[in-house]
């Protein structure tokens, strides 16, 4: 199974999932986490975006959108 296919399939799982489940994922998730420390560069890239896209100097996408176009590359 491909990383996207994974990724769609847990999601949906967490949706559906009570509190007991989704602590026991984040009790799974939490060390691999919180090794991912980002660098003063990607913070800097981050808020770079992060001002661009506030100002409306970036395009946006939903969700859905996002979705589709992955789908829509893969063909």
């Amino acid at each position: 199974m491909k990383s996207l296919e994974l990724k769609q399939e847990i999601h949906g799982y967490i949706e559906q999932a009570d509190n007991k489940i989704l602590e026991a994922i984040k009790t799974l998730m939490e060390p691999s986490i919180e090794k991912l420390q980002l660098t003063n560069e990607q913070k800097k890239e981050l808020d770079k975006r992060k001002k661009n896209h506030l100002s409306g100097k970036s395009k946006s996408y939903t969700v859905e959108e996002s979705f589709r176009m992955v789908k829509a590359k893969k063909k």
